[in-house]
């Protein structure tokens, strides 16, 4: 009887012994698991969250450039929207790549160091119908003119657009739009850098600018 009680006893013993290790090993199998959901749960947080950020600078800087109204320079938008450098150019290399592929009339154009969003050259015409009010369409052809023949001496021009090129010279001037220099009795008229920025031109492109002017103000090439 005695040994038949001990029998049982160890039995019971090795069975509690069994029941326990299952227990730890099913406790450390969904430790392990919750471990494992976990780091796959981070792993995707920070892959979204990269993606949304890389979104969101490519959508900042395109809104910068929108409302700026004018060419920026990569430190101008990296302080406008206070993101490094290093992405504000990528973001910016993206963005071109992207409306080179659609099919758009707009573009990002590099204009010397600066950037501007505006109308592709073919299709500056139309919009320069609708050009700033500021700027009314007789002083936009002496612009023209002084673009296309530039550079021309102020009397050549006057004999082109009557008395007013006095008025017109000076407001051009007032908006820094040209570059007056004495020649002889009058003066040689020729365009400013600021002028291809204010019509969304790449400054080298000087043909490209003598076209869309001349168009704009009716001289036959």
């Amino acid at each position: 009887m005695i040994d038949d009680r001990e029998d049982e006893e160890g039995q019971e013993a090795e069975e509690q012994a069994e029941e326990q290790a299952e227990e730890q090993a099913e406790e450390q199998a969904e430790e392990q698991a919750e471990e494992q959901e976990q780091v796959e749960e981070e792993v995707m947080d920070g892959q979204i969250l990269h993606k949304e950020e890389n979104q969101d600078i490519e959508q900042m800087v395109e809104t910068v450039l929108f409302s700026a109204g004018r060419p920026l320079t990569v430190p101008e938008i990296e302080e406008s929207i206070g993101r490094p450098r290093t992405e504000v150019r990528k973001a910016v290399k993206k963005l071109r790549r992207m409306y080179q592929n659609r099919k758009t009339a707009l573009e990002i154009s590099k204009i010397g160091r600066k950037f501007s969003l505006q109308l592709k050259s073919e299709f500056n015409k139309y919009g320069m119908q609708m050009m700033d009010e500021e700027m009314s369409r007789p002083l936009l052809k002496t612009a023209a003119l002084i673009a296309y023949y530039q550079p021309i001496r102020q009397s050549e021009l006057k004999k082109m657009v009557g008395e007013k090129v006095y008025d017109h010279v000076d407001e051009l001037k007032e908006k820094d739009l040209i570059l007056s220099e004495r020649d002889g009795r009058s003066y040689s008229l020729r365009t400013s850098p600021k002028f291809q920025e204010y019509f969304g031109l790449e400054a080298k492109d000087r043909d490209e600018l003598k076209k869309i002017m001349s168009e704009k103000a009716g001289i036959n090439e």
